[in-house]
């Protein structure tokens, strides 16, 4: 049908564009009540979060998978924090300003794997543009949903609440120096190689010990590659831990584009056999 069509070429515009340069996040203005705050910059196809939201009270911009989220606000959101976990790039944080008049409770997403952070904890607050500052730690949730994203909550002043984006992991003058001859350690077994399907490298490197060397096959048993980015990290990140067991003989996964282009005439029944 027409529509059908037109909802092919839609993809096919998708699958064919680069993304835009990065945008600045609208800062929503509301201060009561609990909500996300969103920190996407990027403009790529990618929207799990209008999926999980229980109350359907997220939505991107102009209904287009290309545009950045937002919130409604139609009616209350109740902060289950479904958003927090389910971002591939861990750029939603929530705002809950019902507990305290002069300070908000804000969540953030951490996967540290094995390093858990606890309640209690004293843990560095970042923004996109620079460090907060030191915040205990009042709340540590996982759902059960996502299991390898920790949801932490701290408590910042108002002013801060909404800039908030992350947990600093490590400080840059820690890092060590460059080596004269690289030697790249091994992923650590906790490292997400597919952050859409939240698939570690332990679960890549464990099938691939029980003898799979064909990339479908660890699509098919892990999920790896089956997200909304259509595998361009984590095909890299796989074929890695090939190399780091040791395993050159590797049998190459078969792309699954959203469609393919196929001349009307051929279901019109049209074409002849030698033009198809």
């Amino acid at each position: 049908t027409g529509e059908n069509i037109e909802q092919l070429e839609q993809k096919a515009e998708i699958m064919k564009s680069r993304p835009p340069p990065p945008k600045t996040p609208t800062v929503f203005d509301l201060e009561e009540g609990v909500f996300p705050v969103f920190h996407c910059t990027q403009e790529i196809p990618c929207d799990p979060c209008t999926s999980v939201c229980p109350r359907d009270l997220i939505k991107m911009s102009g209904d287009s998978i290309l545009s950045l989220p937002y919130f409604t606000n139609e009616e209350p959101c109740i902060g289950c924090g479904r958003c927090v976990a389910v971002c591939p790039g861990l750029a939603i944080t929530l705002a809950d300003y019902r507990k305290d008049p002069d300070f908000v409770y804000v969540t953030l997403p951490s996967e540290l794997g094995e390093k858990r952070i606890k309640k209690g904890d004293i843990v560095h607050i970042m923004s996109n543009t620079t460090e907060i500052g030191d915040y205990k730690v009042e709340r540590v949730r996982i759902l059960k949903e996502f299991p390898k994203t920790e949801l932490v909550t701290v408590k910042l002043p108002k002013e801060q609440a909404k800039e908030a984006t992350g947990i600093l992991v490590q400080r840059v003058e820690s890092y060590s120096e460059p080596m004269e001859i690289y030697h790249k350690e091994a992923l650590a077994d906790e490292a997400i190689v597919c952050r859409c399907e939240r698939v570690t490298a332990g679960e890549i490197r464990k099938w691939i010990r029980r003898g799979i060397v064909d990339m479908n096959e660890l699509k098919a048993i892990t999920r790896a590659g089956m997200g909304a980015c259509g595998g361009k990290t984590c095909n890299l990140l796989i074929q890695r831990i090939f190399r780091e067991e040791g395993i050159k003989d590797v049998v190459p996964g078969t792309p699954r584009p959203l469609f393919v282009e196929v001349p009307l005439g051929i279901f019109a029944g049209t074409k002849k056999e030698e033009e198809k």
